[in-house]
């Protein structure tokens, strides 16, 4: 019986994966996609506004929004790209095996909401990205 459900929740798992493949996404910037249909934002960031330009520490100015909904896009192009809902409104995505929000934030393209305070701390240490 125990193998039955095991395999049943192979079953399961190996649908939601081919559906999640199958899925349409449209990034709409830094930190927020349309996912098969649905509006959401990435679980633990907050990503700079498209059009917003940041200034380092050398006083230099970057496009800060523009560079993260363009790694956004880039990652949500790669063909294992896949998302799932966390909660309502947000998803964890990962790609090549990577969660793409612990990813965002370790760049410093995008700033730490929720679960990535640890990472956003060494990028800040770093000085990537917003941290510069």
């Amino acid at each position: 019986m125990r193998t039955l459900r095991s395999l049943a929740g192979l079953v399961s798992t190996l649908a939601f994966i081919a559906s999640a493949q199958a899925a349409e996404i449209k990034v709409l910037d830094g930190d927020s996609l349309v996912y098969d249909g649905k509006t959401v934002e990435i679980w633990g960031t907050i990503a700079p506004s498209p059009s917003e330009t940041c200034t380092t520490t050398k006083n230099e100015r970057w496009d800060c929004g523009q560079r993260a909904f363009e790694e956004l896009q880039s990652l949500a192009a790669e063909p294992d790209f896949t998302c799932v809902e966390k909660e309502a409104g947000f998803v964890t995505c990962e790609v090549g095996g990577l969660d793409v929000g612990s990813e965002m934030v370790r760049q410093g393209l995008v700033r730490s909401r929720q679960d990535y305070s640890g990472v956003e701390a060494r990028a800040r240490e770093a000085k990537v990205g917003l941290w510069k």
